[in-house]
């Protein structure tokens, strides 16, 4: 049988093309090892990547965490396509936040641009200064960059305010001011994340393949914070006592705001909690940070959980009846004010009633203009405010100097035939309704109802 010999350009040929083939296949690779991290990149995006579609914007939200949008070069430059991409992460629910690539010349030019970039943006999750070229030639350039946050947390109190620059130009020309913002956003194209430089976000490249927009792009990887730091809003002071829903148990109380780690579940018992802060999240529902009663924070809880100890104006008259109970200093029973068991047959003015979420009542009790505390209703026995003139008409009865029957003020024998006022009458627990009568201001005592007629 003849050999068969092959060419040498032939060997050549076949060579290039497994070498055309590998190399592709490694780009296919790289390509996909990015996509599969896609979800741990932040993709800053401007005019230079073009108008985005409808479909890059869904992928980009199927993947991305969040991503930053250019609005302005300066005041007088506005973004070709920020109005529209925005549009497009608003209606395919991809959040946002947006930058300024800062051109002031002052303060009051800080100023301008901050207001700017909100009236541009209102609907962003967060703002950033983009500050990397000294162009401040009146005043400070300190004071104008503080100038840029002052403004922007003034039309924007509740939303995170980050400061973007490389660090040797920061510290040579911001150093003082970025103390001001909320979070530094670090450019420092290496290979290795910095250390000892305080950032949430780390700018390493500018040649980030990113494949929902088939595009290499700036990208950025978070540090030290999570997703819901940058969307959702700052902490916002709220300071209410707070109980369980007892119609809707079952919220998981959350050690942190992307649901990872757990505290328990709220239940029908009506516990109560201080709510120092809030914070509206990004989900779109509001989060109550919950504090016990030694001032130990208990966890996040959506705030449809809990039921506000809101104070109802009630304004009755309350008489101690039950010696058992706490008079409190506030709604976590922190603090004894008073027992009960010292103040038996004492009248206090109710001026505010509260429920709690097992709905258990409870009265705010003053002494004239003095806080008494706050009582179980269950301790007292509340005077129903009326005005009747009623006639005595049974003999041999006792009139009572307290609703606890432990001090008597006569027989109803002094008084048979008499009329008297009544100014209020109490539902007693033994099922009865008792009388406080007045002969003019002068009071005379409590009488069971049974042993008077109305006039």
């Amino acid at each position: 049988m003849e050999q068969l010999h092959t060419h040498p350009r032939v060997w050549s040929l076949r060579l290039l093309i497994g070498l055309l083939v590998m190399f592709a296949f490694t780009i296919v690779a790289n390509k996909q090892a990015q996509a599969a991290s896609l979800n741990s990149q932040v993709p800053d995006l401007s005019e230079w990547q073009g108008k985005l579609t409808a479909t890059q914007v869904k992928n980009l939200a199927k993947v991305e965490p969040f991503i930053i949008l250019r609005v302005q070069y300066g005041s007088d430059y506005k973004d070709k396509y920020f109005a529209h991409n925005a549009a497009l992460c608003a209606q395919y629910g991809l959040k946002y936040g947006v930058y300024s690539f800062s051109q002031y010349i002052s303060t009051s030019d800080a100023k301008q641009e901050a207001k700017d970039l909100y009236t541009r943006a209102p609907n962003a999750s967060f703002y950033v200064n983009d500050y990397e070229e000294q162009t401040v030639t009146s005043g400070t350039t300190n004071s104008a960059t503080k100038a840029w946050y002052t403004e922007l947390h003034s039309l924007s109190p509740n939303k995170r305010i980050l400061f973007y620059s490389y660090n040797s130009f920061a510290q040579t020309y911001a150093a003082s001011a970025m103390k001001s913002y909320n979070g530094y956003w670090l450019a420092d194209y290496t290979s290795i994340q910095p250390t000892g430089i305080t950032h949430v976000l780390w700018q390493y490249t500018d040649d980030w393949y990113s494949s929902p927009i088939a595009e290499y792009v700036d990208a950025s990887l978070k540090y030290n914070e999570n997703t819901s730091w940058f969307l959702s809003s700052k902490a916002i002071s709220y300071k209410k006592y707070v109980t369980e829903n007892s119609a809707k148990p079952g919220y998981t109380i959350w050690k942190n705001l992307m649901f990872t780690s757990k505290n328990g579940t709220t239940g029908t018992s009506g516990r109560t909690y201080y709510a120092k802060y809030y914070y509206k999240h990004y989900n779109g529902s509001k989060y109550l940070s919950l504090y016990n009663k030694n001032n130990q924070w208990v966890g996040y809880v959506n705030a449809n959980a809990m039921s506000v100890m809101t104070a109802h104006s009630y304004k009755h008259t309350a008489t101690i009846h039950k010696s058992t109970y706490d008079v409190w200093n506030n709604f976590l029973w922190a603090k004894v004010k008073h027992y009960t068991k010292n103040y038996m047959n004492k009248q206090y003015t109710i001026k505010y009633q509260y429920f709690r979420g097992n709905g258990q009542a409870y009265y705010s009790l003053y002494k004239g203009n003095t806080w008494f505390g706050y009582v179980n209703a269950n301790a007292t026995l509340q005077a129903i405010t009326t005005n009747k003139t009623v006639k005595i008409t049974k003999k041999n009865q006792t009139i009572w100097k307290n609703l606890s029957f432990t001090k008597k003020l006569g027989s109803t024998n002094n008084y048979y035939g008499k009329t008297y006022t009544v100014k209020c009458y109490y539902n007693h627990p033994n099922g009865n309704v008792y009388y406080s009568l007045y002969s003019g201001n002068t009071w005379v005592g409590y009488i069971n109802k049974n042993v008077v007629t109305s006039e």
